[in-house]
């Protein structure tokens, strides 16, 4: 079982730098992002997308992470 896991996660790996790689590759263009409070200076696009992916992931994790915390009201339903 332990030699099951090490394998997923090798793979789990080796896809995630696969996946990194061929994305810096084809978004090498240079973007700038202005926000309205923010101004980032030109940086790759595959840089911004990874960190928007990140972020979103991230923020997601914390509001299900709060959402499960919070108590279920039910409404009983008579026949």
């Amino acid at each position: 079982m332990k030699l099951v896991r090490r394998l997923v996660t090798l793979t789990w790996v080796a896809t995630l730098l696969v996946t990194g790689c061929v994305l810096y590759l084809f978004n090498s263009d240079p973007v700038d992002i202005d926000l309205v409070w923010l101004q980032i200076p030109e940086t790759s696009l595959a840089v911004v997308l990874i960190t928007t992916f990140f972020v979103g992931v991230v923020t997601g994790s914390i509001l299900v992470l709060i959402a499960s915390m919070l108590p279920e009201q039910r409404k009983s339903v008579d026949a």
